[in-house]
């Protein structure tokens, strides 16, 4: 019997002899399976996947008129169109436009907010005509105003207000009796939030390949 034990010694000796650690071996007898490789782990991606990146908070409806009409506002005269009086849009296929008409347009929404938070409002607007005035209020507070402007092509303007209350009404007032007012692209944010830089997101998911693509090397060899 204790020549049996010495012999098994020797064999497992043997059969192990060259190979500096278990994994090397274990590694070499996955390459030798060949046609009859161990059960498939699951990879590092999908063990740990990418988390997703959320855009930023959007609280406004239908700020850019894509519905291809008022949908989400209140509104008082205006229309929905695409090139209007020579102007073209300021982005995608539909801009709002006001005038000509002697009576005041309004377009009003309500805005879901937070009392004591600060929000970031943005809109392009244009002007076809001189003698036109145009205002924007938040909370019934006027913001931004402008009387007998001349004529000016599409301009951003943005504006940070805090609300008071839990809805918030954000008002456009527009008058031109002889051509018309354009508004397109209307947003409502809360002030400081922004979504990551394309820049960030590409360097992240690089340096996440290269890990993977080292591991798989380390595990072929």
């Amino acid at each position: 019997m204790f020549f049996r034990f010495a012999q098994d010694r020797h064999r497992n000796y043997s059969e192990n002899a060259g190979w500096s650690s278990l994994v090397a071996r274990q590694a070499h007898n996955l390459k030798a399976a060949g046609s009859n490789p161990a059960p498939a782990t699951k990879s590092l991606a999908a063990q740990t996947p990418l988390r997703k990146i959320q855009p930023a908070h959007q609280a406004f409806e239908n700020g850019g008129f894509e519905t291809g009409d008022f949908t989400g506002w209140t509104v008082n005269g205006g229309d929905v169109n695409g090139t209007a009086f020579g102007t073209s849009l300021h982005s995608g296929n539909f801009q709002a436009v006001f005038g000509p008409d002697l009576d005041i347009g309004s377009l009003t929404q309500s805005v879901a907010t937070t009392p004591g938070a600060s929000y970031t409002i943005g809109f392009f607007l244009a002007n076809t005509t001189p003698l036109a005035s145009f205002s924007v209020s938040w909370g019934g507070s006027t913001i931004f105003s402008l009387t007998n402007q001349s004529a000016f092509g599409y301009t951003e303007y943005t504006f940070t207000e805090t609300a008071s209350t839990a809805s918030t009404e954000l008002t456009f007032q527009f008058f031109d009796a002889t051509n018309a007012w354009l508004l397109d692209d209307v947003s409502v944010n809360p002030a400081g939030v922004g979504v990551p830089d394309g820049g960030s997101t590409v360097s992240l998911l690089g340096c996440a390949l290269l890990g993977l693509a080292a591991l798989r090397r380390k595990l072929s060899c």
